[in-house]
């Protein structure tokens, strides 16, 4: 989605729209606590969970003894974005098995161009589009060094995974 097609026909030189932007957060990878099978994971990608939920149950082998049955919990409350593994697959020492978004704490990068760059204050409003949604958003931070802005969203929680593209059109004051 281009930036420019989310702005209004009239009025368009009333927009600052960012030259890239992109969805950032904090990701939490759930590791395996120790060496074994996954015999279940409790949860599936794009769901919420608590901080401290039980989201995976390992199967622990010792050598001459039987297996042990390991819980490994959530250790933040977010969003499942990804399983790395599945039931029945091995899971070696520190590697990991789930990724979580923290508490969907997403926002957005977005680079600028220096004329435009200019134009930005913190506080201004904007719209975001990503994952085929229009969300609204507002300047939070700016990176004179390199012409970009930070973008919070106004309403929470968003759930859109980082890493993936967005387009950003800053309302001018």
């Amino acid at each position: 989605m281009h930036a420019i097609a989310l702005a209004p026909r009239s009025g368009a030189e009333s927009w600052i729209a960012a030259v890239e932007a992109t969805v950032d957060g904090r990701v939490v990878d759930i590791t395996a606590t120790r060496s074994g099978r996954i015999d279940r994971l409790l949860v599936a990608e794009g769901e919420p969970v608590r901080k401290a939920a039980r989201l995976i149950e390992l199967d622990h082998a010792v050598s001459g003894s039987l297996p042990v049955r390991v819980a490994i919990h959530a250790p933040t409350s977010g969003r499942v974005l990804k399983r790395h593994l599945m039931p029945g697959e091995w899971a070696s020492f520190g590697q990991p098995i789930l990724t979580l978004v923290e508490d969907d704490d997403v926002w957005v990068l977005a680079r600028f161009g220096a004329g435009d760059f200019e134009r930005l204050c913190i506080g201004q409003s904007a719209v975001v589009g990503s994952g085929g949604r229009l969300l609204a958003a507002m300047v939070s931070a700016l990176g004179p060094g390199d012409l970009t802005a930070v973008l919070d969203f106004v309403l929470r929680p968003v759930a859109l995974p980082p890493g993936i593209d967005a387009s950003v059109l800053v309302i001018a004051s």
